[in-house]
């Protein structure tokens, strides 16, 4: 084989398995059970507010449902042992899973997507949602990275199972 040929070959193999490991967000944690964090039980047709919260973030939220459209906005933030003992967030991923009647997750989106540099800053956020058929609920999930001082941190709350 010409050495084009081979390069090409290289090539293709390497896209086809970058591509193989890949996965759209609606896909992440399909089929995985929501467990250890607050299920908010959608109620169609009403302005609803309330808190979402763990020990690492807090999400005051309002939503409509109407229909398979969610219209939810309010603020998110870090709770206050990160804002205490750190100064950054290198990294936040923040998600909304939509759950079925037994909390496994039908669909997932990014939630806030653009985090400040600053673990004492709070998120505003306003989004629009299709509601996959059959959800029963939403519950929200989280991947991050704290920095300060005296050094980083990890934490997260997924469905990872």
């Amino acid at each position: 084989m010409s050495i084009k040929v081979k390069q090409t070959c290289l090539g293709l193999t390497c896209l086809l398995i970058l591509a193989s490991g890949c996965a759209e967000v609606p896909m992440f944690y399909h089929g995985n059970k929501v467990s250890s964090v607050p299920v908010v039980a959608l109620q169609e047709g009403s302005h609803t507010s309330a808190t979402w919260e763990t020990f690492d973030l807090i999400i005051d939220y309002k939503y409509i449902q109407d229909g398979n459209s969610l219209e939810i906005s309010g603020q998110a933030a870090l709770s206050q042992h990160y804002q205490m003992m750190y100064t950054n967030i290198p990294r936040m991923d923040t998600y909304i899973f939509f759950l079925d009647k037994d909390f496994r997750v039908l669909k997932t989106a990014i939630f806030v997507n653009v985090w400040t540099n600053n673990t004492k800053d709070i998120q505003d956020f306003s989004k629009s949602y299709n509601v996959p058929t059959g959800t029963t609920g939403i519950s929200f999930g989280y991947s991050g990275q704290v920095q300060g001082i005296d050094g980083k941190g990890s934490f997260w709350e997924l469905p990872l199972k």
